[in-house]
């Protein structure tokens, strides 16, 4: 590889990264000024006087309406109305992501399982099938899910979010787990069970160590997609009850006067779930991905 290759090649990386990284760190800046500095043009690059305040509202939004609070006088309309919901969307986005996951990762595992290793008329029908509900526009998908939801009289619920991400969650598990599967010789399990290993067996001491890289990180991909969803959610939930995070913080960018520092404070809390998980499990989910992709 040439010197002007080497170049082209460093300045491409920079300027995606820059791509990637501006708005966090923009979030990061505006959430450390106050409203009036945030509003100041030109901008600062960087807060005048870093203040910690806006991520003192959203943690603990009872103790700012006690200390008034007053961003252009919004703080009696917008503080007990949207901020006050912040612990309980983090709560709410917890379990429905959990739940996820579990349910990724016990129904997909099997489902893609039985796709793969099942000998039944039409199962690439069914497989197909079974994945094509990903490939529809969600706005299209949403009124059918709205009216079946209703019938059950199961909006506003949790189990009303969690079967919705799981609608668009579960297609990516079954093709992701499917091609991981394809790539593991049936002579193995075949071997096992002459050993005497029952189906589950095979399942549980063979199958399963050797896909556990794309297992993990299938569950963190869906935990991700749960966390972060906010158009399903929005639609399926009326009251803070089932909220999760990403509705209740589109509330707060739909009030009339935005309280942009607490927006950017409220969107970096949510996302130090997500950077703990990648940060933990990051090894498998580049092995589960990169081996996934071989086939």
């Amino acid at each position: 590889m040439g010197r002007g290759e080497q170049i082209a090649i460093g300045v491409a990386v920079v300027l995606v990264a820059i791509w990637i990284l501006f708005p966090i760190v923009w979030m990061v800046n505006l959430s450390l000024q106050t409203e009036p500095q945030i509003t100041t043009v030109p901008p600062y690059y960087l807060p005048p006087t870093p203040t910690l305040r806006n991520y003192e509202f959203v943690l603990n939004a009872e103790q700012a309406i006690k200390e008034r609070l007053k961003y252009f006088g919004i703080a009696g309309e917008f503080l007990p109305a949207v901020a006050a919901q912040y612990p309980r969307g983090i709560v709410n986005s917890v379990v429905v992501a959990l739940t996820i996951v579990g349910i990724n990762l016990v129904a997909g595992t099997l489902a893609s399982y039985t796709f793969t290793r099942g000998r039944f008329w039409g199962r690439m029908k069914l497989f197909y099938a079974s994945i094509v509900g990903r490939l529809i526009p969600p706005v299209a998908v949403v009124v059918p899910y709205y009216i079946i939801l209703f019938g059950l009289r199961m909006l506003d619920t949790i189990p009303a979010v969690i079967m919705i991400h799981a609608y668009f969650t579960l297609p990516l598990t079954i093709w992701v787990l499917n091609t991981y599967l394809a790539t593991i010789p049936e002579d193995i399990e075949d071997a096992a069970r002459v050993d005497g290993y029952s189906r589950l067996e095979t399942l549980r001491k063979i199958v399963f160590p050797l896909i556990k890289p794309g297992i993990v990180a299938i569950g963190i991909i869906s935990f991700m997609m749960s966390w972060t969803e906010f158009f399903f959610a929005f639609m399926v939930t009326k009251t803070e009850a089932a909220r999760t995070l990403p509705v209740i913080i589109g509330f707060m960018s739909a009030q009339p006067v935005k309280p942009v520092g607490i927006i950017m404070a409220s969107g970096l809390i949510a996302m130090i779930p997500a950077l703990i998980i990648i940060a933990v499990f990051r090894r498998y989910l580049i092995r589960g991905l990169v081996a996934g992709a071989v086939r």
